[in-house]
């Protein structure tokens, strides 16, 4: 009898840990982070490339491109890519992104993306609802002689700014960390 209650309790061990591991294997949406663009990524042309990334979206947002160059740091980096999101269960292009030379290549922080070039610099987000807006842009505007005039743009207000703001806003971007684009699970482990 001892046996039987023992195999019959190692039996009913087995199921719960087989049901609780089932659990863990949802593939929609609110899966884990690699799972949530496990099919995109699977969908992807033999030149792409793509990358996932952690802002201050609720979930972690992935970067597809076609064209990159080394950043002289050993990353696969890119000037400009797709944003996909999920939106309504379902992973969508929400967005294409731009930089403006390989000096500028696409960064990323805790608070969004960013794209620039020697006179700008643009700060995007990816909303709850999957929309990807621009949050935040400056520019560098010169005159007929020569006078620099200095702008952000943020939340649709336009507003003049100091030399000083300018560049202390441009910092973010400086600050931000390269999106190192992949081809593949091995390689992205790099």
């Amino acid at each position: 009898m001892y046996k039987v209650k023992k195999i019959v309790s190692c039996f009913i061990l087995c199921a719960l840990i087989f049901s609780l591991c089932a659990c863990g294997k949802d593939r929609g949406i609110g899966s884990t982070d690699n799972d949530v663009y496990e099919e995109t990524i699977g969908g992807l042309e033999d030149n792409e490339l793509f990358a996932v990334i952690d802002t201050n979206a609720p979930l972690p947002i992935l970067l597809v491109t076609s064209q990159v160059f080394d950043d002289g740091t050993g990353k696969q980096a890119s000037i400009a890519c797709d944003v996909y999101y999920p939106v309504d269960k379902e992973v969508k292009n929400i967005g294409t992104i731009e930089s403006m030379g390989t000096a500028y290549p696409i960064s990323y922080d805790e608070t969004g993306i960013y794209t620039a070039s020697g006179l700008a610099m643009q700060g995007f987000v990816v909303e709850k609802s999957g929309t990807l807006m621009l949050a935040e842009s400056i520019n560098e505007q010169f005159d007929e002689n020569g006078n620099a005039t200095y702008t952000v743009k943020k939340e649709n207000e336009t507003r003049t700014i100091s030399e000083e703001e300018y560049y202390n806003i441009f910092e973010k971007y400086s600050n931000a960390t390269v999106v190192s684009f992949a081809y593949g699970a091995s390689d992205a482990a790099r």
